[in-house]
């Protein structure tokens, strides 16, 4: 029997794997493994364990008839005999607790107002330390009038506004007591205990300018002193603070060029005692981070690195031309690597001991499963969990072609060409122009079922890199700062024309481009610019920078420092330079706009000016609003306006694709 086409409904049927932990004892792997619920509208997620040869058996279960559960963040306790994870069981996130060795039913290990967001065992097992985003308790009165005084009051993905911190706290789990680590009007995120269980480590800023320009630093929590020491001044973003096991360093995640500078994040080690710090990675020239671009990935935990067993290197991932792969390097800033094999993304890992590790591999035609590797001889490895093996052996994928060109001024660019899944012999098909948004992220070897929906639909899908794209190097990833849809516009028309060249079963005639975010930007600049495209679909787009400053999350630091320093009031000129609506009449395309109402990135009123500037003009446009949707919609979307969403980008292109079939068919009668 033959394989069919996807379909847009696959989407629901897909599950996701996540956030692999090894236990103490390195037999076993906890992870996540997340579902759609179309009835509900939304994701559930519960707990597997499997052992090192793929037999996973789940270990949470808990059913609500009026809403979905979501067990995530396994972690083992320091003897093995427990795991803990976190639920939404009783409202809000709370940290429960099972027994592998005993079975029976799960039971909450935490009660407090507020949620959990991030937890760690003590090494004794007596103590869990704490990061508790703490209740709101404004509003007595239950007026329904809020009342701004933040700068940082909203961000994506919140729906609600923020008025409360993020502190550390430490819980006794004999005398069921809560110790305030953290104090004061700021916020502190992953705690981490120091071997012998003495100290605390955390991250967090204190600094007055904390509103305006958010640096963290490294602190140091001495449990028996009970003091706070600062360990690490940061200079820019800090992530995943992690001891090494003799406690003599820490090592963590960084760079030190402010919060919105287009800059490669580094491994670092710092020393607690002497506050010593080595860049680790920096040769490397890689971004220790996932930036790679996919609409079929959904918990992969929180971003870490893992020590050696001596304490002398540190393991990370790092994202590198079109892969996420892991990486290693020493004390004396030697970097090891790729140690993964093959063409992939690495969304989560763990490491077992110094010669194998356990992530969560994708690649173009997977989602993403557990695989086992030997770090030493990376084709020695083995897949542990197949979760879509069954839907997706019914099914014809479509296998995208690697291309490597110079562009027009010879910078080497990367890309790929999705082809149609079943081609027309001897005839013709249309082509999508598919952009990431950023402008640093990237596309790569992911699985991505938008594409090859489109694909199964009868279109070739060409996604690229350009310039300011991460995994090239800091060269490469600054060329697009101040220089937004200059020669990067320039890099997406030359890829394009190389690629009708050579393909000629791509109908010239019949070319249309989308991008989210970013790459909604580019989408808007692209059609002001020239009308070779039939149709496009702009999603969550960028359209005016001038007022995004004040009405997006980050568009009061981020935008400067992308423009090269423009300011909006020192130089308005230049902010409306680089912004689509400036162009807008020139603009000839018909355009659908996906904009998600809750989108705090790039807000709706930007999709709303595109719109009626558009509209004015009288060019075919469309807009679509998706109620309650965040900038993410197109991966953690309501599984219902996921497949709106779909529904309508296609139907768009079909929309001006079959009109052109028609205008032939016409002129052929004639």
């Amino acid at each position: 029997m033959g394989k069919r086409l996807l379909e847009a409904e696959d989407l629901l049927k897909l599950q996701f794997v996540g956030d692999p932990q090894v236990s103490p004892k390195n037999d076993h792997v906890a992870y996540v493994l997340t579902k759609m619920d179309l009835e509900k509208d939304g994701y559930y997620s519960s707990i597997y364990v499997s052992d090192l040869e793929g037999n996973s058996q789940q270990v949470t279960y808990y059913h609500d008839e009026k809403r979905l559960i979501k067990d995530t963040s396994p972690k083992w306790s320091p003897d093995g005999s427990q795991l803990a994870f976190l639920s939404n069981r009783t409202g809000n996130s709370q940290v429960w607790t099972i027994s592998l060795e005993k079975g029976g039913e799960a039971t909450p290990l935490t009660n407090v107002k507020g949620n959990i967001v991030d937890y760690v065992w003590s090494p004794s097992r007596k103590k869990l330390a704490l990061t508790i985003q703490e209740p709101n308790e404004r509003n007595e009165s239950k007026s329904d009038v809020q009342v701004i005084t933040r700068l940082r009051y909203k961000a994506d993905g919140i729906q609600k506004f923020i008025y409360s911190r993020k502190h550390i706290y430490l819980f006794d789990l004999e005398t069921k007591t809560y110790t305030k680590i953290t104090e004061g009007d700021f916020d502190f995120y992953g705690p981490q205990f120091s071997p012998d269980g003495q100290n605390l480590v955390y991250i967090g800023s204190k600094e007055e300018t904390h509103e305006i320009e958010y640096i963290p630093s490294i602190w140091k929590y001495d449990l028996v002193k009970n003091e706070e020491t600062l360990v690490y001044q940061g200079k820019g973003p800090i992530r995943a603070a992690f001891y090494s096991p003799d406690g003599k360093w820490i090592g963590f995640i960084a760079h030190e060029h402010g919060e919105a500078s287009s800059h490669n994040l580094d491994v670092w080690a710092v020393s607690p005692n002497t506050r010593e710090v080595r860049n680790l990675s920096g040769k490397l020239n890689r971004t220790a981070d996932n930036l790679i671009r996919v609409d079929a990935h959904y918990d992969t935990g929180a971003q870490k690195i893992g020590w050696n067993e001596n304490s002398s290197a540190v393991y990370f991932l790092a994202t590198n031309i079109g892969n996420v792969q892991l990486f290693c390097a020493d004390l004396e800033g030697n970097v090891m690597g790729p140690l993964s094999d093959g063409k992939h993304t690495i969304t989560s890992f763990d490491m077992i001991d110094d010669n194998e590790a356990v992530f969560v591999q994708a690649h173009c035609h997977s989602t993403g499963d557990l695989v086992i590797q030997n770090i030493n001889l990376p084709r020695n490895k083995r897949q542990l969990t197949r979760w879509n093996d069954s839907l997706l052996s019914e099914i014809k994928l479509s296998t995208p072609e690697h291309i490597r060109l110079n562009s027009f001024d010879g910078l080497e660019l990367e890309g790929w060409l999705l082809h149609p899944t079943e081609r027309n012999e001897g005839g013709k098909h249309p082509l999508v122009l598919q952009i990431h948004g950023g402008p640093h992220s990237a596309y790569g070897y992911g699985f991505q079922h938008e594409w090859q929906l489109m694909a199964a639909k009868g279109y070739a899908v060409l996604y690229t890199n350009p310039r300011g794209s991460q995994g090239y190097g800091q060269e490469f990833l600054q060329k697009v700062v101040g220089d937004w849809g200059g020669d990067d516009y320039k890099d997406q028309m030359h890829f394009l024309d190389y690629v009708l060249d050579k393909f000629d079963y791509i109908d010239q005639e019949q070319l249309f481009v989308t991008g989210t975010s970013y790459g909604g930007y580019m989408t808007n600049m692209i059609t002001a610019r020239t009308h070779r495209f039939k149709a496009a679909a702009t999603i969550n787009s960028v359209t005016n920078l001038y007022s995004m400053f004040g009405t997006s999350d980050i568009g009061f630091y981020f935008n400067s420092a992308q423009l090269g320093g423009a300011d909006m009031w020192e130089d308005e000129e230049t902010v409306m330079k680089y912004s689509p609506i400036r162009y807008a009449n020139k603009v000839k395309t018909p355009t659908i706009i996906l904009h998600s109402e809750a989108d705090y990135r790039c807000p709706i009123e930007q999709g709303e000016q595109w719109y009626i500037a558009l509209r004015r003009r009288g060019v075919p446009v469309k807009l679509v609003r998706f109620p309650d949707e965040s900038h993410g919609i197109a991966s953690k979307g309501k599984p219902s306006h996921r497949l709106e969403r779909l529904t309508h980008l296609i139907d768009w292109f079909e929309q001006y694709r079959v009109s052109s079939k028609m205008e032939d068919v016409q002129a052929n009668l004639l």
